[in-house]
């Protein structure tokens, strides 16, 4: 879920070489802002929709998923454009797996495009070696870690309905050995409908798995050259649409990450619109694509509840058009898929929108945003609860009374996602996420990136490619 898997500094080139073969360079793409680092703006805010949604529930008990006007619910928090913030956990995820369909696909085929197919090729070995501990190694750990605090003195975590905490910690590792090792197998189906028992977050892990090895096994074919490349964009494009079609989003997202990178290092888009359009219907163009994928991503969702979508206006006729394929569980899953391939493209092209995602607090986000990830529901069942609690948010459904209940009252005042105690606990909670999160990538997610750097000399896979080249160059 990186930016820098597979990111080799770039050749040195003539004066005067365009990097997309001298076609017009995109727009939104100049040699200042050539990097990704707004992407990790983009995942940073991601990871951020993911940590409100999963916070403001218990303060309004969901009220906020409601479509704005529908069955008279008139939310400020439901408003288009503004309920991704409250409400959009399956947009981001969706943006993630589109952002790390690009991502891993960007460098092989740059690398394809400069005719170093065997650099191209060595690296996406290195990263098939790479790329399951990076992904796999920080939630098993993290996951394990919340299975002993299950046990820790003083009731650290509390009561809860899910997991069920065994009678002692040796039962409790044996239980994770158990359903961590029937989970994280990669060799059967995985969604958002089968949980980890310590994580319903890492559900996503699997799937990051097989789309990565998805998109290496798509660019190691691109590699070959079997197809030019307008030609696998047409392929690619019409698998993207069938597996979106038949229910499977997921690799849909991913291998629209892949389209998107080929449009991107081959500039195909802009060559073909330069033809036909002047910069200023390129950028409308470009515009039209942000402002449609990001009112898809603010599709009303509630899982089992359609009606939420289907009754919204301006939402009836969308929600009628998602093919079958999809339960009711899923159902939002087709029209956010679509909005975060529209709303990625558009962030490749718009130069403000680039320039808004690299600040500085958005760019940290992303840089700890796998671990926020991990870690900000465990936060929140040890701290997070306790803290609502403090300020007078009870829920009927908690478990016995504690003695922080009340301790700091403050009237609940203020429309759903705009409640006092939402945002004080919000101000609380958000910064020790963050401390937690920056730790743990300093001590846990960066050693297992190198890890498997460290591993992938061991096995001598980077002599190999260096030697491969020397012969190839010789």
């Amino acid at each position: 879920m990186e930016l820098n898997e597979l990111t080799p500094h770039p050749p040195a080139r003539p004066p005067g070489y365009d990097p997309e073969r001298q076609a017009p360079a995109p727009a939104g793409r100049t040699r200042e802002n050539s990097s990704t680092a707004f992407l990790d703006g983009l995942r940073g805010a991601a990871a951020l929709f993911v940590f409100i949604q999963h916070s403001i529930g218990s303060f309004d008990y969901n009220v906020h998923e409601h479509g704005f006007g529908e069955a008279g619910h008139w939310h400020l928090a439901s408003l288009p454009f503004v309920r991704i913030l409250f409400n959009g956990g399956g947009a981001a995820v969706a943006i993630f797996f589109v952002l790390s369909g690009y991502v891993l696909s960007r460098s092989p085929l740059r690398l394809v495009r400069d005719g170093k197919t065997d650099a191209c090729l060595g690296s996406l070995v290195s990263a098939v070696v790479r790329r399951p501990i990076r992904l796999y190694a920080p939630p098993l750990a993290v996951t394990l870690a919340f299975a002993l605090l299950l046990h820790a003195p003083f009731h650290l975590v509390q009561e809860l309905p899910w997991p069920q905490r065994k009678d002692d910690v040796f039962l409790e590792v044996m239980n994770w050995v158990v359903d961590a090792a029937h989970f994280f197998n990669p060799f059967q189906a995985h969604s958002n409908e089968a949980w980890f028992t310590y994580s319903i977050v890492v559900w996503t892990i699997p799937i990051e798995l097989k789309g990565s090895m998805l998109i290496y096994g798509l660019s190691a074919l691109h590699a070959s050259r079997w197809l030019s490349a307008p030609r696998s964009v047409l392929v690619w494009s019409i698998a993207a649409v069938v597996l979106l079609q038949m229910g499977f989003w997921t690799m849909a997202c991913f291998i629209g990450g892949l389209i998107l990178a080929c449009l991107d290092v081959y500039a195909l888009d802009v060559s073909f619109l330069s033809r036909y359009c002047s910069q200023r219907i390129q950028t409308v163009l470009q515009h039209v694509a942000f402002v449609v994928g990001y009112y898809l991503l603010c599709q009303p969702a509630h899982d089992g509840d359609p009606d939420y979508s289907l009754n919204t206006p301006g939402w009836h006729m969308l929600t009628a058009l998602i093919p079958r394929a999809y339960s009711k569980n899923q159902y939002y899953r087709y029209w956010t898929s679509w909005g975060a391939l529209l709303l990625v493209y558009a962030t490749l092209r718009i130069p403000w929108l680039q320039y808004l995602l690299k600040t500085r607090p958005l760019r940290y986000l992303g840089r700890v945003s796998f671990m926020f990830y991990l870690i900000h529901l465990p936060m929140q069942y040890m701290v997070g609860d306790r803290v609502a609690r403090m300020f007078g948010h009870v829920p009927p459904f908690a478990p016995k009374e504690s003695w922080w209940d009340n301790r700091l009252h403050v009237p609940d005042v203020g429309p759903p996602g705009f409640n006092t105690r939402f945002l004080l606990s919000t101000a609380i909670m958000l910064p020790l996420n963050l401390v937690a999160a920056d730790f743990l990538t300093r001590v846990l997610d960066m050693p297992c990136v190198r890890l498997g750097k460290r591993l992938v000399q061991r096995l001598g896979l980077e002599n190999r490619m260096s030697s491969r080249k020397a012969e190839t160059e010789g």
